[in-house]
């Protein structure tokens, strides 16, 4: 088989190894299961059609019929950002807050939906490595692409060694039921939903275009911000949550989309243009995606293929414009730990 094709068989391999994640795993963990990092019935559900839902992917067959063009891809909702990551009892235990009750503004809750996100992304950083490992002796593997693989390698060693590092400060949280040292903005809305995610990210630019962080500065662990959609009492949120360690970065990445829309800038664009160039894991509503326009379609595309393009800088400025006017929701609420900036 090619390279590309054992590369491919690799992942799925990795991706069915599962393995709880949680931090008192032990004896109990004896029923791994497909956990949802984007909640099935209380995310997933509110978007769902006919049991599905789209997801922007850049997998192999999409690319090859689409000539190397992302294109959104119908998945079942029992599929869709599911990952091998907890065992049935704790997975039950650990988040039956955030599963079964609406979000509020509260510490715990918010930590666990940050808690989720940070686990799903240790799951995919330790199966790329994984992976790596296992391609380096493949017999069609030259010097340069083995350099490649290698200095890839090293960038996801980087990235799992960081997400060890915040994922200590939640677990110690949850262990002590001590939540004071972790902060929140997430916006409500009560209009149709179209789109659901979690994720998290190192932010290297804020809102108006400000440096954060260099990222290629790994001496010290970088600041870190988590991101989910989630179910409200009178309808759904886009939260942020970070612990206070990364106060440094996300305070003002906060601060500067909260001066972004005192400047006149709408947050639903802001946060659809944030999502689109930020987050992978994700749902999409069929019926909104399908009567978008078609320029509106194609500026979403490409917002998205910029950012995963391995040879295209990131621009300073790709959170402070583009995507406007695609978002058809609007948020009526905003809840904060944040002090207000005069």
């Amino acid at each position: 088989m090619s390279f590309l094709g054992d590369y491919h068989k690799e992942l799925k391999c990795q991706s069915a190894r599962g393995r709880c994640l949680h931090f008192a795993d032990g004896e109990r963990c004896n029923e791994i299961i497909s956990a949802h990092s984007i909640q099935k019935k209380g995310q997933l559900g509110l978007i769902a059609e006919n049991g599905h839902v789209y997801k922007i992917i850049a997998d192999l067959s999409t690319l090859k019929k689409s000539g190397g063009y992302l294109l959104p891809k119908k998945i079942g909702v029992n599929k869709v950002s599911t990952f091998l990551g907890f065992c049935k009892h704790h997975d039950n235990a650990l988040f039956k807050i955030i599963d079964n009750l609406p979000l509020e503004p509260l510490a715990k809750q918010i930590v666990l939906y940050a808690y989720r996100c940070i686990c799903r992304e240790y799951f995919v950083k330790e199966n790329a490595i994984a992976v790596l490992d296992k391609m380096m002796g493949h017999p069609e593997l030259g010097n340069t692409k083995k350099l490649f693989l290698n200095s890839t390698r090293i960038g996801h060693s980087l990235g799992l060694e960081g997400l060890k590092h915040h994922k200590s400060f939640y677990e110690k949280a949850l262990l002590a039921s001590e939540y004071e040292e972790f902060e929140f903005t997430y916006f409500t809305s009560s209009s149709r939903c179209s789109l659901q995610l979690s994720g998290l990210l190192y932010p290297n630019y804020d809102f108006i275009g400000n440096k954060l962080q260099d990222l290629g500065n790994w001496h010290s662990p970088l600041d870190l911000i988590t991101f989910f959609t989630a179910p409200t009492r009178e309808g759904w949120a886009f939260g942020f949550g970070w612990h206070a360690s990364s106060n440094k970065t996300c305070v003002p990445f906060l601060q500067s989309l909260a001066s972004y829309i005192s400047s006149g800038g709408k947050p639903e664009d802001a946060l659809l243009r944030f999502s689109l160039s930020c987050c992978e894991n994700h749902a999409i509503r069929i019926s909104w995606w399908d009567t978008l326009p078609e320029y509106s379609k194609k500026e979403a595309i490409e917002r998205i293929q910029l950012m995963i393009h391995p040879n295209i800088p990131v621009p300073k400025d790709y959170l402070a414009s583009g995507c406007e006017d695609i978002a058809d929701w609007q948020f009526e609420h905003v809840y904060t730990t944040l002090q207000a900036v005069a």
